[in-house]
C-alpha cells in the first residue's frame, strides 16, 4: 500500500508525462479491448445452447457442389442409419410475408423440425414449441414467432393462441422464442418443416435448402461421426448411382461452420491491435527510461540508505501498473465506444447481436493492462537500478546523464516501434490494393440508373404457373407505363446478389456417359426486356423477347463462360439444351438463340456459366420456389429513388398484400457486396495509421531527448567551428540509422505477414506487391528522418555561449 500511495504521488507530480502515457496506453488498450469484444462475441462465446460441444451441422458435398445443402431424402436415410448421434433434426431458411392489418411486411423465417429446439435445449418463452402432430402433412398451420416481432406486432398482448397470416395462410401462434435467440441466422417466424418436406419431388439431387443439425452421442468424437457417415455416403451410392455418385457428407461442429468465413478476418485485426499495443509499450516503455535518467539521484539515494535493488524494482514495476491500470480504464471508454461503432459496421457477423462490453471483456481489459504495465515497466525498472551511486551523489553533477546503457535501449525501442508499424503500413496497403481491384471489376452491365426492387410472391395466390405469370405480365407492363421509366423486367436472381440457382442441365451435342459428366450453369428466369434493361451486351444472336411465351418454342441465351465452356469449337446458336441430367422425352429442349457478356454475380466471383430462360416457359414445378422469389429491375432516365412511391402505388393496385422488399439502387447494392472488405480495410488503414503515429513520435521522443542530454556537446562543436548543417547532419544521420534498421526489420516481417492474409485478398491482387512494400518503407522513413529533423534543427539555433553555460 506504501508503494501503491508513493505511485499514485508520483505519477500526479509529473502531469505532463503521465497524460501523455496514458492516451498512449487507452489508444492501445481500448482498440485491443474494441476488437476483443467482438473477437470474443463471434469466436469465443459458446453457442447459447444445452452442451454446445456436442452439437454439428451437416452439409453434401460432391465434385460440382463442394458445399451444398442436403437433399430430403439423403437426410432421412441419415437420420435412420446413424448411430452416433442421440437426435437429428434439420432446419431451411426462407422468408415468409406477414399480411392482414397494416403494411405486408417481408420477414425472415424458418421451417425446424418438432424435434430441432429440444434437441438443441432451447426453451420456448412462452406457449409450446411444435409437438409431432404439427410437423406431419395435412396438420393445421402453427407458427411460432420470434420476441422482436411479438412486441411489434401484438406489443403488450400476448401473441399465443393469436393468428397471423403469412403468404396468404393462416397460422395459429403457438409460442413464442427466447428474446435474442439465432437459429445461425436471424428470424422472425418458425414453422413446421415436415408439411414443407411432404411436397418436395422424390428426386435426390435437388438441394432446396435443408440443413441438418445433430447432438452427438456421448462419448462420440466428431471423427467417428465423420467415419460413420462416410461409411452411410457410400452405401447410399451404391444404393443410388444416378444421384449420389461421389456424394458424401460433410459434418463440423456447428460453432466452426458458422464462424468460418469470419475467423480469418477478425485474427487479422486482433494481430493488428496486438503490435498497435506493443508499439504503445515501446513508447511509454522510452518515457519511463528518459524519466529515470532524471531519477537517478533519487534511486541512488535509496540504494545508499540500504534499499535492495529487488525493492526498487518493485517500487517502479508498481508505478507503472498503476499507470497501466489507469490507462486501462480509460481505454475500456474507449472501447465502449469504438464497439457501439463497430456493432454498427460489423455487416454480415454472425452473432452480431451479442457484441457487447461484459464481464469477461472487462476482466480482458484488466489482465491486459496488468501484463501491459509489465512489459514495459519491467525492463525500465531493470535498468533504472543500475546505478552508479558515488557518480549519482556527486554534488557537483548537473543532473541525471544519460549512460550508453540507457541510449541502446530507448534506440532498440525504436527500431522495435518502427518495424511493427512498416508490418501494419504493407499490410494496409495490400488491403488498400485489394479492395481497388475489386471495385474496379468490370460487373458486365451498366448499373447506372438501375432500381431493384425484390417482390417475394406468395405461394397460395401465385403458385398456379398460369396465374403467375399473367401477374408477372402485368406489373412489367404497369410499372413500364410510369412516368421515368424506360425499361422494367424481372428477373429470378439479379446481379451483385451472390451465385443464385444452379442446376444441372444435358446438350444434345455432348450427352452425358453417366454421373461424372453432369454438366450445371446458374439458371436465371427472367421476363424478355430483362437483359437490355440491365445493359448486358448482346454478343451472338438475340436476346429474348415478346414473341418467347408459354406455347412457344423454348429458347434460351447463354453467357459467353458457357459457350467457352460447355461448346468448344461449336457455333452455340443453334445447339439445343434441356434441364436435367439426361434427356427425357417428357420434357421440352431449349434452342440457344443468342450469346450474352458474362455478368457478375459478386466482385470477388470469377466467370460461371449462366443461361436465360424465359420467365413464361416455365420448365418444371421443383422451380416453383425460385419462381416465386423475383426480382424487378426499372431503368429510369433520371434518379431512381424518385419513382419509388409511384412503383409502389402501382404494385399496390394490382396486389394490396404484395410487399416491396429491399428497394434500393442496384449502385447502393453493389456497395454491399464489398462492404466487409471495405470495413477490414478501414479498419487496418485506421489501425495502421495509429502505428505509424505511435512510431514516428517514439523517433522524435528519442532524437529531441538525445539532442537535449548532449547540447554540451554540440556545444563544443559549434564553438570550433561546426556550422548548423554539420549539427543537423549529426542528429538525422542518428535518426535515419535507426529508421534504416526498423525499416529493415519491418520489411522481413511484413513479407511474413503479407502471406498470412493472402486468403483475405481479391483473388486478382494476391501475390507480392512492391510498391504496397517500397510505398510503406518510403512514407515510414521519411516521417522518421523529419522526426529526426525537427530536434536537429532546435540544436543548431543553440547558441553555443548558452549550451557550454550548461
Amino acid at each position: 500500500m506504501l508503494d501503491l500511495r508513493l505511485a499514485v504521488r508520483n505519477l500526479i507530480a509529473r502531469p505532463s508525462f503521465s497524460i501523455v502515457a496514458l492516451l498512449t496506453l487507452a489508444l492501445g488498450i481500448g482498440a485491443n479491448t474494441a476488437v476483443f469484444t467482438v473477437f470474443n462475441a463471434v469466436l469465443l462465446s459458446p453457442l447459447p445452447y444445452a452442451n454446445p460441444g456436442q452439437i454439428v451441422i451437416l452439409n453434401e458435398s460432391s465434385p460440382q457442389l463442394p458445399n451444398a445443402s442436403v437433399t430430403r431424402y439423403n437426410y432421412d436415410d441419415w437420420r435412420a442409419r446413424a448411430k452416433s448421434f442421440s437426435a437429428m433434426g434439420a432446419f431451411r431458411p426462407t422468408s415468409m410475408t406477414i399480411t392482414g392489418t397494416g403494411e405486408p411486411e417481408r420477414v425472415p423465417a424458418k421451417m425446424i423440425t418438432a424435434n430441432l429446439l429440444p434437441l438443441l435445449g432451447v426453451p420456448i418463452e412462452q406457449g409450446r414449441g411444435f409437438a409431432e402432430q404439427d410437423d406431419k402433412p395435412g396438420a393445421e398451420g402453427v407458427a411460432m414467432v420470434g420476441a422482436a416481432l411479438a412486441a411489434r406486432r401484438f406489443g403488450s398482448a400476448s401473441p399465443v393462441g393469436q393468428s397471423i397470416l403469412l403468404d396468404n395462410r393462416s397460422y395459429t401462434i403457438v409460442g413464442v422464442m427466447p428474446a435474442h435467440f439465432e437459429l445461425f441466422q436471424p428470424a422472425d417466424v418458425y414453422v413446421p418443416f415436415g408439411p414443407w418436406a411432404a411436397t418436395l419431388p422424390e428426386d435426390r439431387g435437388w438441394h432446396p435448402g435443408i440443413f441438418p443439425i445433430a447432438r452427438l452421442n456421448d462419448g462420440v468424437s466428431i471423427e467417428q461421426a465423420r467415419g460413420e457417415l462416410d461409411t452411410i455416403s457410400r452405401q447410399l451410392e451404391a444404393e443410388y448411382p444416378d444421384s449420389n455418385k461421389n456424394t458424401r457428407a460433410l459434418i463440423n461442429l456447428a460453432q466452426d461452420q458458422l464462424v468460418q468465413n469470419v475467423r480469418p478476418a477478425l485474427l487479422m485485426l486482433l494481430g493488428a491491435v496486438t503490435l498497435v499495443l506493443l508499439i504503445a509499450c515501446a513508447n511509454v516503455a522510452n518515457l519511463l527510461l528518459a524519466r529515470a535518467v532524471g531519477r537517478q539521484k533519487e534511486i541512488a539515494v535509496r540504494v545508499a540508505i540500504g534499499a535492495g535493488r529487488a525493492r526498487i524494482i518493485r517500487q517502479l514495476v508498481i508505478e507503472s501498473m498503476v499507470l497501466s491500470c489507469a490507462g486501462g480504464a480509460l481505454g475500456l471508454i474507449v472501447a465502449m465506444w469504438s464497439v457501439s461503432m463497430l456493432s454498427s459496421m460489423t455487416l454480415g457477423l454472425p452473432r452480431a447481436q451479442g457484441i457487447a462490453v461484459d464481464w469477461p471483456v472487462a476482466l480482458f481489459t484488466l489482465a491486459l493492462s496488468v501484463v501491459t504495465g509489465l512489459v514495459f515497466g519491467a525492463v525500465p525498472a531493470w535498468q533504472a537500478t543500475r546505478v552508479d551511486i558515488r557518480e549519482s551523489l556527486n554534488e557537483e553533477s548537473r543532473g541525471g546523464s544519460s549512460s550508453i546503457r540507457h541510449r541502446r535501449m530507448r534506440s532498440v525501442l525504436v527500431v522495435a516501434e518502427i518495424a511493427l508499424a512498416l508490418i501494419l503500413l504493407v499490410g494496409a496497403g495490400l488491403l488498400l490494393r485489394s479492395f481497388s481491384a475489386l471495385t474496379n471489376v468490370s460487373p458486365g452491365f451498366d448499373p447506372r440508373n438501375l432500381l431493384v426492387i425484390n417482390l417475394p410472391l406468395s405461394p397460395r395466390t401465385y403458385g398456379d404457373a398460369v396465374v403467375r405469370n399473367t401477374s408477372v405480365e402485368r406489373i412489367v407492363e404497369r410499372v413500364k407505363a410510369l412516368p421515368g421509366v424506360e425499361r422494367a423486367a424481372i428477373s429470378t436472381m439479379i446481379p451483385m446478389a451472390g451465385a443464385g440457382a444452379t442446376i444441372h442441365f444435358n446438350r444434345a451435342a455432348a450427352q452425358p456417359k453417366g454421373p461424372e459428366d453432369y454438366v450445371m450453369a446458374g439458371y436465371r428466369a427472367v421476363t424478355p426486356e430483362y437483359l437490355s434493361a440491365i445493359g448486358v451486351p448482346l454478343t451472338r444472336g438475340r436476346l429474348l423477347d415478346a414473341r418467347d411465351q408459354a406455347g412457344a418454342p423454348g429458347v434460351v441465351v447463354i453467357n459467353e463462360s458457357m459457350a467457352r465452356q460447355y461448346f468448344d469449337g461449336l457455333d452455340p446458336l443453334g445447339q439445343r439444351m434441356q434441364i436435367g441430367t439426361e434427356p427425357d422425352p417428357n420434357f421440352a429442349t431449349m434452342e440457344v438463340v443468342g450469346v450474352v457478356a458474362d455478368v457478375k454475380q459478386s466482385f470477388e466471383a470469377g466467370s460461371k456459366a449462366e443461361f436465360f430462360v424465359p420467365y413464361a416457359q416455365f420448365p418444371d414445378p421443383i422451380l416453383t420456389g425460385m419462381y416465386l422469389n423475383v426480382a424487378l429491375v426499372i431503368r429510369t432516365a433520371g434518379e431512381p429513388t424518385a419513382i419509388v412511391p409511384s412503383v409502389r402505388a402501382a404494385l399496390r393496385e394490382i396486389d394490396p398484400n404484395q410487399p416491396l422488399v429491399n428497394v434500393r439502387t442496384m449502385e447502393t447494392a453493389m456497395a454491399g457486396t464489398v462492404a466487409q472488405p471495405r470495413l477490414q480495410m478501414a479498419l487496418l488503414v485506421l489501425f495502421a495509421s495509429i502505428a505509424a503515429v505511435l512510431a514516428i513520435l517514439g523517433v522524435y521522443g528519442v532524437m529531441a531527448y538525445t539532442v537535449s542530454q548532449r547540447i554540451a556537446e554540440i556545444g563544443v562543436r559549434m564553438a570550433i567551428g561546426a556550422s548548423p548543417s554539420n549539427v543537423i547532419g549529426l542528429v538525422v544521420r542518428q535518426g535515419a540509422m535507426l529508421a534504416a534498421a526498423g525499416v529493415a526489420i519491418g520489411l522481413l516481417g511484413a513479407a511474413a505477414a503479407a502471406r498470412a492474409i493472402q486468403s483475405l485478398l481479391f483473388v486478382e491482387a494476391r501475390g507480392f506487391a512492391p510498391m504496397a512494400f517500397a510505398g510503406s518503407a518510403i512514407i515510414l522513413g521519411v516521417a522518421a528522418l523529419l522526426a529526426s529533423y525537427i530536434p536537429a534543427r532546435r540544436a543548431a539555433k543553440v547558441s553555443p555561449v548558452t549550451a557550454l553555460g550548461r
